[in-house]
């Protein structure tokens, strides 16, 4: 009986001691109080805290040194004990004794885990390791029954110490989050672009964001305890109401745009999202509104619509003449015709051609042409019905669909009425001219009952009209002999004509722009007819590519052009480049680069005064096989360029693998510039582009001085077109040429007056 009164004074000394101490300790106390005892070399203190194993405090002994450490940590990453064992019986209802192989791996003597207990609540253990047989461990661990007891009554403290510490550790990160939240939401409030608000359900301002004192009306004090009346216009404020109600009844956001006039008296557009703001019982207690500045984005819309809608109309109609082009011409008469089936009427198509543009267009130049077109263009829709449709085809070339029509004969009074218009004389650059017409009309169902039919017979009659002596009507008659009119479009005519050596060619001149001289010319094929005279390539290379006769006639213009080339060398010419254009058919030939090679060889030209363009649609068609072409052309020692560049659907992967010298800007996009801002763009776009794949940019179709003096300041290498030259015969090019050997462009200037 003394003894336990012994042992209960002794624990009331050591809780009064360890009321004044914290949980480490009191921990580092009790494993002190174990390891003090002989043969003791380790002892760790865990706790149950909550169902997780916490190791409170370690002791060790070595070579007579004593370390105590104490960290609440979890047991697992305790990596100097044998967690596992511990984990597996610290909580037991006795002692556990380790096994001799678990000893083995410690190379311990003994080991033992000791549960604390307080009646039911497994509140911590003590791990041992002594250097004592098993036996005396198991009376030190008797002997140590006050220890175990005291621990059962402290372990509760520490848990709760370690409890409170959590706790605390936990409010503190509350409270730094808690503080957090208010420093970004007091962040955003301050420095948002957007009007932001939350309003309880009585419609009073809860915060708002800074940037409603960008607002007018709105003053600059804080808006909090204000109504919507004190931010928006009153006129508003009913519409806004309104939204509020839809987004509370909905449980949902809802969106709208709305116009605010800021203080500066500038308007913008805002995008305003109203929402409901819940509790966790998902009770609605406010309505939160995000209204961000649209108005960039708006005037960048917009812009765009303006340009896809400015693009829309220039996909469609003609740059010069703002008539609808070839496109909205079948979109246009593809849909009368679908009118005309279902109301039983007739559909007349008059196809018409200028009488001697050509002749107009060298005399006075292409800008005077133009002018003449867009005068044509515009007596042409004057002289019809809104109903009807005029649409330029391309070159001289007019169409005009007339629908709703019971009698020919009104179809013919329209036709006559057209001539007698265009007939009249016109003021086109100082000079009055006259001008005729040549009218080919067919008529839907007799004529055909396609477009394209339709279109055919049209071109048909129109020769005829010309036949008949120009300014004239005809309509389109069954029998009309299509080898006696159409005689332009005959394959029997341009075979005899490729057989008969009716072509030639025509070279025009290619200038540096930086040092003004001839760097080189391009081979230009014309038809000289026996009877038609000189016939542009536009009437006949599209029948050669049809009929496969443009494989012969490539092979004679190259052949041509070489020998040419050679024949100027041999005079002592300095013309550095012959540039031949190839067609899809012909550079698709199989084995084409043994043909070049056999032509160089049979001509005796050096591959170095040779340049191959194809285009860029070409170039892309078949892209692989387009660079092994190439590959075997280059090797040869020739140049390659690309022409109509800008035209196609050119795939960089692809372009850079090309070996290519030369980009040649297509003449669409030079004609306009530098008034036309778009044209510009892409020619300033094709230059960058080439000079960054280290390539020569021409420029094709100058005509004027600004053109000139544009490219130049946009750094364009090289130029070709009639305000230099204009495409002309062999000997015509050989006499531009000085004492010197050198070209003179001088040569080739013609006065305007002199055709007046």
């Amino acid at each position: 009986m003394q003894e336990k009164l012994t042992v209960a004074a002794l624990i009331k000394k050591y809780q009064t001691l360890f009321r004044r101490l914290d949980q480490h300790q009191i921990a580092e106390r009790l494993v002190s109080l174990v390891a003090a005892k002989a043969g003791v070399t380790r002892v760790a203190l865990i706790l149950n805290h909550e169902g997780e194993h916490l190791l409170a405090a370690l002791c060790e002994r070595c070579k007579g040194k004593v370390t105590v450490n104490s960290s609440v940590t979890p047991l697992v990453n305790a990596q100097q004990l044998p967690v596992d064992v511990i984990a597996s019986v610290c909580f037991a209802d006795r002692t556990h004794y380790l096994s001799s192989s678990q000893l083995k791996e410690l190379q311990a003597q003994s080991g033992a885990v000791v549960p604390v207990v307080s009646g039911e609540d497994r509140l911590a253990a003590f791990y041992l390791e002594a250097a004592l047989p098993k036996d005396k461990l198991e009376q030190l661990i008797e002997q140590l029954e006050s220890v175990w007891l005291m621990c059962s009554l402290l372990a509760g403290q520490i848990l709760d110490m370690q409890s409170f510490r959590d706790q605390a550790e936990r409010f503190q990160q509350t409270e730094q989050a808690l503080w957090a939240n208010e420093t970004y939401l007091s962040a955003i409030l301050q420095y948002s672009p957007a009007l932001i608000a939350v309003k309880d359900l009585n419609g009073n301002v809860v915060m708002a964001s800074d940037h409603y004192k960008q607002l007018a009306h709105v003053a600059d004090e804080p808006l909090a305890g204000k109504s919507a009346y004190d931010i928006y216009p009153e006129e508003l404020v009913e519409s806004l109401k309104v939204m509020e109600a839809a987004a509370l009844d909905n449980s949902r956001p809802y969106e709208t745009e709305l116009e605010l006039q800021h203080k500066d008296g500038s308007m913008h557009t805002y995008l305003m999202v109203k929402f409901p703001l819940s509790d966790r019982n998902q009770e609605v207690f406010g309505v939160c509104t995000i209204c961000t500045d649209v108005s960039d984005r708006k005037l960048a819309e917009n812009a765009l619509r303006e340009q896809q809608s400015r693009l829309n109309y220039m996909a469609f109609h003609d740059s010069l003449t703002s008539l609808p082009n070839r496109s909205l011409f079948y979109d246009r008469i593809n849909n009368g015709v679908a009118r005309a089936q279902r109301s039983k009427h007739k559909l007349a198509l008059m196809l018409l051609d200028v009488d001697r543009f050509k002749n107009i267009n060298d005399s006075l130049g292409h800008d005077s042409g133009d002018l003449l077109l867009k005068a044509i263009a515009t007596r042409l829709n004057e002289g019809v019905r809104e109903m009807d449709t005029v649409a330029r085809l391309g070159g001289d070339e007019f169409v005009v669909v007339l629908e709703g029509i019971n009698d020919v004969e009104d179809v013919r009074f329209v036709a006559n009425k057209l001539l007698a218009q265009l007939s009249r004389p016109m003021e086109i650059s100082g000079h009055e001219i006259s001008i005729t017409a040549s009218i080919g009309i067919s008529v839907f169902p007799t004529d055909g009952e396609n477009t394209d039919e339709l279109l055919k017979n049209a071109d048909i009659a129109m020769y005829k009209a010309k036949e008949a002596g120009k300014n004239n009507c005809q309509f389109y008659a069954k029998g009309m002999s299509a080898s006696a009119v159409n005689f332009l479009l005959l394959e029997n005519d341009l075979r005899r004509g490729i057989d008969q050596n009716q072509l030639v060619l025509h070279y025009q001149p290619q200038v540096d722009l930086a040092t003004g001289k001839l760097i080189g010319v391009e081979a230009l094929v014309r038809w000289q007819h026996p009877e038609r005279g000189m016939v542009s390539p536009m009437h006949f290379i599209p029948l050669a590519e049809e009929t496969g006769l443009i494989v012969p006639l490539g092979d004679w213009v190259l052949k041509e052009a070489c020998h040419q080339q050679q024949s100027w060398l041999g005079s002592d010419l300095d013309v550095p480049k012959m540039a031949v254009n190839l067609s899809t058919r012909q550079f698709r030939q199989k084995d084409f680069p043994g043909k070049v090679a056999m032509v160089l060889r049979d001509t005796g030209l050096p591959a170095q005064y040779l340049e191959l363009e194809i285009t860029e649609s070409c170039a892309m068609e078949h892209a692989s096989e387009t660079i092994n072409q190439l590959n075997q052309l280059n090797q040869m020692g020739l140049s390659l360029s690309i022409d109509d560049f800008g035209t196609g659907y050119s795939s960089l992967a692809y372009l850079k693998r090309f070996p290519i010298d030369k980009l040649k800007i297509d003449s669409s996009f030079i004609h306009d510039i530098p008034l036309d801002q778009n044209d510009a763009a892409i020619a300033r776009s094709i230059i960058g582009l080439a000079h960054n794949m280290q390539l020569t940019v021409v420029a094709e179709g100058v005509e004027q001085e600004q053109q000139v003096q544009w490219l130049r300041e946009n750094h364009c290498d090289q130029v070709q077109g009639f305000l230099f030259a204009k495409p002309m015969s062999a000997t015509n090019f050989k006499a531009h040429f000085n004492a010197a050997g050198e070209f003179d462009f001088n040569a080739n200037v013609v006065a305007l007056k002199d055709f007046a």
